[in-house]
């Protein structure tokens, strides 16, 4: 049960016993110092030690590489991670990297299914969500993120192609903004975590799913 298991003082996640490592958010853990027995409320901070420690966040579309990827932020301009796009694999799939070459996650797009599915896959290789896609809609496109029971946790309102949306709770909350308000490259656009209800890692990766298929879109791919 997760409340007999040991928690994430950044991101609330469950922690595998004897990691120096968060799996989820990559924070760096002190050993044998007891962590908080509950997720993070909204009027907590994240965490300091987390390679996504803040709330607001970059995301630079396809820098110039042999493959695509994504350059993560922060609000002042400094690089975080990478998010770089496999080559040649049976479906697109993706992986978080910081700048010493430590993975993250990874991100598995699914081929095999009747709407366009992206499993999301924490440190340690376990799925922590899945984000589809409605195949038919008339205005916009609609997705959604389920958890590895199928339940839904998080939905989007606004418009994916445009950069301007919420990320919302199945109860209407709002849980992150992503916008280009006070972003000025022409390929770039900003997330503002508004409620930390979520790990910064599900939101990004819940962006960056979307992103890849609403460009290839426009794109006529």
């Amino acid at each position: 049960m997760l409340s007999s298991s040991k928690y994430c003082p950044s991101c609330g996640q469950a922690l595998i016993p004897e990691a120096q490592f968060c799996a989820s958010c990559g924070a760096k853990l002190n050993i044998g110092q007891a962590p908080p027995q509950s997720f993070p409320s909204s009027n907590q901070t994240i965490g300091s030690s987390s390679v996504f420690a803040g709330t607001d966040y970059i995301i630079e579309q396809k820098i110039v590489s042999v493959r695509d990827t994504y350059g993560i932020k922060d609000r002042n301009g400094n690089l975080l991670a990478y998010v770089k796009k496999q080559i040649v694999s049976f479906g697109p799939k993706f992986w978080f990297e910081t700048n010493d070459g430590t993975r993250l996650g990874e991100i598995h797009g699914k081929i095999l299914t009747i709407r366009p599915t992206f499993e999301i896959y924490d440190q340690q290789g376990r799925l922590v969500a899945a984000v589809k896609k409605k195949l038919i809609k008339l205005i916009g496109s609609e997705w959604w993120m389920e958890d590895p029971s199928g339940n839904e946790i998080a939905r989007i309102n606004g418009n994916v192609v445009a950069h301007d949306y919420t990320i919302e709770s199945p109860s209407k909350t709002p849980i992150a903004q992503i916008h280009k308000k006070w972003v000025s490259a022409r390929d770039s656009y900003a997330i503002q975590i508004l409620d930390p209800i979520l790990p910064p890692y599900q939101i990004i990766s819940y962006v960056i799913a979307m992103d890849n298929v609403e460009h290839k879109r426009r794109m006529g791919i």
